[in-house]
């Protein structure tokens, strides 16, 4: 079964975005398709899309993504890069596991700055008695409970179902039951992936 695209605006690249991750952190470091290759594209290029986004992924409301849209285009813009440096960090510190490699001292150091400084937004709502998240008032604030669920993932998640698509190298918690997740999307890259080594091998079958 395929994943549906979220409604991010492409400019004029021609691909599509899917929360495929299974921890919105991993969605966040999958904002850039195509990592580190001539078809790399930044999702993030644009506050639009970082509100978007967040609302897609269930951590901003319709209201407060109204709100954020309205604010001075000069501060969205100085915090789209803060918010692109927020995903480099978390980036730097998931991305190893997906590979089977540890993260490296720095980053560990650096998410530990950043769930300090996300503490504040940090709450108990009294109604319900649960933790709970202050409402954002700028896009570096939306990433909040991202930050903490990447020092979830980190600490908590079984390290060896964090895998990475053997097509596009999105990274994604793998659940199921024997591991066999291979692709971000079946009907996307595991097509591609599938009607790649068919080709290959009938190439190679037709060569001797």
């Amino acid at each position: 079964m395929g994943v549906d695209s979220v409604a991010l605006d492409p400019g004029d690249y021609e691909g599509a975005y899917k929360l495929i991750g299974g921890e919105i952190s991993l969605d966040l470091v999958n904002t850039v398709s195509w990592p580190r290759t001539a078809r790399e594209h930044d999702w993030l290029d644009r506050p639009s899309n970082v509100t978007a986004w967040a609302a897609a992924a269930g951590i901003l409301s319709r209201s407060h993504r109204d709100i954020l849209k309205a604010r001075p285009k000069a501060k969205l813009k100085k915090e789209l890069e803060q918010v692109r440096q927020i995903r480099s960090d978390l980036r730097d510190v998931l991305r190893p596991l997906a590979f089977s490699k540890r993260p490296s001292r720095t980053a560990i150091e650096t998410l530990n700055t950043r769930v300090y400084e996300i503490c504040a937004f940090r709450r108990i709502d009294p109604a319900s008695r649960k933790w709970t998240w202050a409402n954002p008032e700028s896009l570096t604030e939306i990433l909040s409970p991202v930050i903490w669920n990447a020092a979830e993932v980190l600490t908590s998640a079984d390290h060896t179902r964090i895998g990475h698509c053997r097509s596009c190298n999105w990274i994604f918690h793998d659940t199921t039951r024997n591991r066999s997740r291979r692709w971000c999307d079946m009907i996307d890259c595991g097509s591609r992936d599938k009607a790649l080594r068919y080709y290959h091998r009938t190439k190679s079958s037709d060569a001797s």
